[in-house]
């Protein structure tokens, strides 16, 4: 699975995953993305076929929502984030080993297709 870290994620989190051999990319430090309206950040993950990592689930879980309907145009996974889940420079390592681990549960490029899982 490939990832995009959406918006509220540093992009350190995405190099160290990177350095460990992890197709993920952020959102955050590419001028020409950052601002993207979240439908333009699916569009962009499914072209890239990568799962979004997110917090912010009030926008997304409707989006994942018209995206599996019938007719929908299906994505390839949301990785969700509870609200509780500290985002601080200090809390960026518990978020990579937390991606990590859902990484290793979800190793091919389709494993999460049309789904969802939570950190």
């Amino acid at each position: 699975m490939k990832l995009l870290l959406d918006e509220m994620l540093s992009p350190s989190i995405a190099r160290e995953l990177c350095s460990r051999g992890r197709d993920v990319r952020a959102i955050k430090g590419h001028a020409e993305w950052e601002s993207l309206s979240d439908r333009e950040v699916m569009d962009l993950a499914r072209r890239e076929q990568r799962a979004i990592v997110t917090n912010n689930l009030r926008d997304y879980r409707l989006l994942h929502l018209a995206a599996i309907t019938p007719g929908g145009r299906g994505h390839f996974g949301m990785v969700f984030m509870p609200g509780s889940y500290r985002r601080t420079k200090h809390d960026a390592g518990r978020i990579v080993a937390a991606l990590e681990a859902k990484l290793s549960e979800h190793p091919g490029g389709r494993d999460l297709v049309d789904g969802e899982t939570w950190l």
